[in-house]
């Protein structure tokens, strides 16, 4: 069986466009207990690979698949906001730049660990202060990491982005699938 460890809706939704059978549960693991250190890539990697582990004891014998998404932005790492004026923060930051997301994926199955990275560059359109704070009354903001979702109201802050448009979603599901061909589920 696969076990979606992840809290996240648009990775389910993901996973279920494709056809896959699976359950979901919620990774045991404090994100904020992890703290960062240096390259941003490999902290999503550890990130994706702390989830999964902390899923081992509970499902010994199935496909455990957990993944992260940050946004990285002047050096500075953006995951999900705190409150409203974190999105605002965040978003502000992100104002008419480009900037990086990565998505790590872990699959753990047994004594097989598989994590892999996915990275996208995502420019924003210039933004007024009102345009930023009617989108975070949306709610929209608040469960996305850097504080914008790419598939509903805030691609309309997109001027142009270069990589897999799944990958900025929070799950690079064609690098996936391929992958989970390995793998009895």
């Amino acid at each position: 069986m696969l076990i979606l460890g992840s809290q996240s809706p648009r990775r389910k939704e993901l996973l279920e466009s494709a056809g896959l059978i699976f359950n979901t549960v919620k990774p045991l693991f404090d994100e904020d207990s992890l703290p960062y250190e240096g390259d941003p890539s490999e902290y999503v990697k550890e990130l994706a690979k702390a989830k999964a582990h902390s899923l081992v004891s509970t499902y010994p014998k199935d496909v455990i698949l957990t993944a992260d998404t940050i946004v990285v932005v002047d050096h500075e790492i953006l995951g999900k906001p705190k409150d409203e004026e974190d999105a605002f923060r965040m978003l502000s930051l992100l104002n008419d730049k480009m900037h990086t997301v990565y998505t790590a994926v872990c699959i753990k199955y047994m004594d097989k660990e598989e994590v892999f990275l996915e990275e996208a560059d995502v420019e924003f359109n210039k933004m007024s202060e009102l345009d930023i704070r009617s989108y975070i009354q949306t709610g929209e903001s608040l469960d996305k990491a850097g504080a914008y979702a790419i598939q509903g109201i805030g691609s309309k802050f997109i001027k142009h982005y270069e990589g897999d448009f799944h990958t900025i979603m929070g799950l690079p599901l064609k690098a996936l699938l391929t992958r989970l061909k390995n793998y009895p589920i």
